[in-house]
């Protein structure tokens, strides 16, 4: 459904897009929320609060009910999409595009056969191919990626032109406007880069007035704030959205990275420790996040002058049980971690030299 470094983490703003972009949108408004949709305010709340287990149990009612539907395949991607962004892992990558590819060509087949309301169907199509766009994009293939963001854009301006009340294409619409826009260097391919304020516009009004997706863009407008540096609102977005999730990941991590932008030392060791410890906790923690938090915290605590803890955190980072996916991936914060014990070896050993 971006911690404070790289264009990964960027993309991970993609949180941003995060639950906001792609299959995780949630639901239609309440006039077409008959049928398999009334199911999706309970599924994005339990993927915001990170309950995975409930989601999946919220996917095989709506699968029960409405076999055959888009909006079975739309809740099975919602999850697999929203796992595959929270835990930086490749695993049931390839069963994600097939669940968005099937959706989408179904939505197709269902609009042609006039099977299901046009508008309500741009907007699932458009969120399969935004999920999809922003996986292809994670995984290096820019092009790809953006073909399928431009349709999806297509999609929720569809969606949107039939239904203006439609919140939850605003959504969508709103982060690939801020997305786009702020990544526009890098972008200059496409034929049109909307601009950022047009994008935050969609997002309040989603954050406003959307039955199901308040929380989604809540965080959406958490990353794209920060990224403008505007701290003091991204945090206090975070804070709404930790009031109604206690330990909700989806917010914890733009929390961090207000804290690390503003060199809030000891706070960011506190939130760092409570993002550890959901990881920790979670049976398909593959070590990404559990590597990139202790070299985070070994930071912080440097940075407070706690060489010691500092030591610490870095052992334990070492000391994570990672896939070869992750230890190539994240090779710069082991050899950081590396470097930082090394160093304390040595110092140790000139001041036991100098006694």
């Amino acid at each position: 459904m971006l911690k404070p470094q790289g264009s990964v983490r960027r993309l991970k703003s993609v949180a941003g897009w995060l639950l906001a972009a792609g299959f995780c949108l949630g639901p239609w408004p309440p006039a077409q929320a008959a049928g398999p949709m009334e199911h999706y305010g309970a599924l994005m709340d339990t993927l915001v609060a990170g309950f995975y287990g409930a989601a999946d149990t919220i996917c095989a009612r709506i699968s029960a009910g409405h076999a055959g539907h888009p909006a079975s395949l739309y809740a099975r991607g919602t999850v697999l999409y929203t796992r595959l962004i929270d835990s930086e892992d490749s695993a049931g990558r390839a069963e994600f595009f097939e669940l968005a590819d099937s959706c989408a060509r179904l939505c197709e087949e269902w609009r042609d056969a006039g099977r299901e309301e046009p508008s309500l169907l741009a907007y699932i199509r458009g969120s399969a191919l935004s999920s999809a766009g922003i996986i292809l994009m994670r995984a290096g293939k820019l092009v790809a990626g953006l073909r399928k963001l431009l349709a999806a854009r297509h999609e929720f301006d569809a969606a949107i032109e039939a239904d203006p009340q439609s919140y939850d294409a605003y959504l969508g619409r709103g982060t690939y406007r801020c997305a786009v826009a702020q990544h526009a260097s890098v972008l200059g391919v496409l034929p049109f880069i909307p601009d950022l304020e047009s994008g935050l516009r969609d997002l309040r009004l989603a954050a406003d007035s959307s039955r199901w997706s308040r929380w989604a863009a809540l965080n959406a407008l958490a990353w794209f704030t920060l990224d403008e540096r505007e701290y003091y609102l991204a945090d206090s977005l975070c804070d709404v959205g930790l009031v109604r999730f206690p330990g909700s990941r989806t917010f914890l991590w733009p929390k961090l990275a207000v804290q690390v932008r503003q060199e809030h030392w000891a706070e960011a060791e506190e939130t760092g420790l409570r993002l550890l410890q959901e990881y920790l906790a979670d049976p398909q923690n593959n070590g990404y996040e559990t590597t990139t938090l202790y070299w985070r915290l070994m930071i912080c605590a440097d940075q407070l002058g706690r060489p010691e803890a500092a030591e610490s955190y870095a052992r334990s980072g070492l000391a994570v049980r990672r896939t070869e996916d992750v230890e190539r991936r994240r090779k710069e914060k082991i050899e950081a971690m590396r470097e930082r014990l090394s160093q304390s070896s040595a110092d140790s050993r000139s001041e036991n030299r100098g006694r």
